[in-house]
């Protein structure tokens, strides 16, 4: 007998038969990543506390996930370079970005960015917060962060940061902004030879990770006097953070994590961020990145180190503007 299911009518169930298809191809092609090396792009050359992370991170994650994460350095441009390669490739999960604090600063240093940040990447996990040092020469008179504000209020007081632009930096300038000191930006290329200078009395004070600075204040060369996080360092437990000093608008972290271009199926990102917190938990990967930080792994939420990015860019940003501030 003839069916009695006209044209019309069955070129409809064939066309919901291919919609039904195509719905179906993208979810198995999903659920079947990564079936191919994963690029985790850092922006920084190899050897740096980012390289590091992404290395130690990079071998329990590949594990876990059943395919290799291959380290590519892509130093340039402040870290832009690296980012707008990662904001344009394809959002399938096999291209992965270490972030770290110019991703939140760039936007004022470089007004004419190809990309935005916050709009063309996603965030997956933050694996970092790590607060600064302020130190002064073992000479110097000052015993506590008061007595060095009072002191900037009367007179310029040099200081040394690793870089123009950096968070370090800033904290000197947000010091003149909200409290009226008179702290001279001295930058150099890196926080080695800035501590180098600071510790042998070349300068007075030096903003600096606790990471670089911790070999001089070990040896007496440096007194830190306190420290911008939101809590004490492990490594000098004994110094105030600024809110204990009274300056709490002086706080600033330097924070790192992973993106991935915006786009990339929610899946795969839930994925990416639980396989990372269970590797930050393994015993070798805390030893060998404690060591290296001074301070805890964070981990934790894709919409917690969205908030992080979202907030740090709205911080610094008005400021770096406000200040004229270039890259160098």
């Amino acid at each position: 007998m003839r069916s009695t299911i006209d044209v019309p009518r069955r070129r409809l169930i064939g066309a919901l038969g291919a919609a039904g298809a195509a719905a179906v191809a993208p979810a198995r092609a999903q659920d079947a990543w990564p079936s191919r090396p994963i690029r985790l792009v850092v922006p920084f050359a190899a050897g740096g506390i980012v390289d590091i992370m992404a290395r130690v991170l990079g071998k329990p994650v590949g594990d876990a996930l059943g395919q290799t994460l291959v380290v590519e350095n892509r130093p340039g441009g402040g870290t832009t370079v690296a980012t707008e390669a990662v904001a344009r490739a394809r959002p399938d999960g096999y291209t992965v970005l270490m972030v770290s604090a110019p991703i939140a600063t760039n936007p004022g240093l470089y007004p004419k960015l190809s990309y935005d940040a916050l709009k063309d990447l996603a965030p997956v996990i933050g694996l970092t917060e790590q607060g600064f040092v302020i130190a002064v020469h073992e000479k110097q008179p000052y015993r506590t962060l008061g007595e060095l504000m009072d002191a900037a209020r009367r007179t310029d007081v040099p200081y040394a940061s690793p870089g123009n632009g950096t968070l370090m930096h800033l904290v000197g300038q947000i010091a003149n902004v909200e409290y009226g000191t008179r702290f001279a930006h001295v930058p150099y290329k890196g926080s080695g030879p800035a501590v180098q200078d600071a510790a042998a009395g070349q300068l007075p004070m030096i903003v600096d990770p606790i990471s670089t600075s911790i070999g001089a204040i070990r040896q007496g060369r440096l007194r830190p006097l306190a420290t911008t996080h939101s809590r004490r360092l492990e490594l000098i437990p004994e110094v105030p953070t600024v809110e204990e000093a009274g300056f709490p608008r002086l706080r600033a972290s330097a924070f790192s994590g992973v993106v991935v271009p915006a786009g990339t199926p929610r899946p795969i990102i839930d994925r990416l961020n639980a396989e990372i917190n269970r590797a930050i938990a393994l015993p070798d990967v805390c030893e060998k990145l404690v060591v290296q930080l001074g301070s805890p792994l964070t981990g934790g939420t894709a919409e917690a180190f969205g908030a992080l990015l979202a907030r740090e860019t709205e911080r610094w940003v008005p400021l770096i503007r406000r200040l004229d501030l270039k890259a160098d």
